[in-house]
């Protein structure tokens, strides 16, 4: 069962702010190419797909977005929470283009609990859910540009739990 969540005008301008803001400590390395398109999509779009993610879940399961800026990353960990009862971090992935599985590099298995949304306009669908057991559980596959996934198939994914069994801690 997929999950949508429309995201309010005003959050997405957030949202747009933010992804700026975390876009710039890249622009400060001396070698990094800003107008580069890795991955298929331009640095600070890659910021804003991913924030309206983490904001759509944040909506959904009534958890605090993290605002923090990092200097290259976040680790990984977009939440922690409590689900279902057990404490756990979440990783929200989130794609424009229509996803057949959940992709997270090989070395950068660091939460718990990894969620695959898909981006259309301001509106957000959760296809579920996968435990870093699941993501582990698979052979990582090299991508078009260079780097290994681990691609947990939305067949695969489990349900987003109820709501009300997502807390913060």
């Amino acid at each position: 069962m997929t999950v949508t969540v429309e995201i309010p005008a005003r959050y997405v301008r957030l949202v747009g702010e933010m992804a700026k803001e975390r876009n710039r400590p890249y622009e400060e390395y001396e070698d990094f190419d800003n107008q580069s398109n890795s991955w298929g999509v331009n640095p600070e779009e890659r910021h804003r797909v991913g924030l309206i993610g983490e904001m759509a879940f944040a909506i959904y399961a009534d958890l605090q977005i993290d605002t923090e800026t990092y200097g290259w990353t976040d680790d990984g960990i977009d939440f922690e929470a409590m689900i279902e009862g057990v404490g756990m971090t979440v990783d929200v992935k989130t794609s424009q283009k229509e996803p057949y599985a959940l992709p997270v590099k090989e070395d950068s298995v660091n939460s718990d609990y990894y969620v695959l949304g898909h981006l259309e306009d301001s509106t957000v669908t959760f296809f579920g859910a996968a435990t870093k057991e699941m993501v582990l559980d698979r052979e990582p596959t090299k991508s078009k540009y260079g780097h290994y996934n681990y691609l947990v198939p939305v067949s695969v994914l489990e349900p987003l739990p109820d709501s009300d069994s997502i807390v913060s801690v």
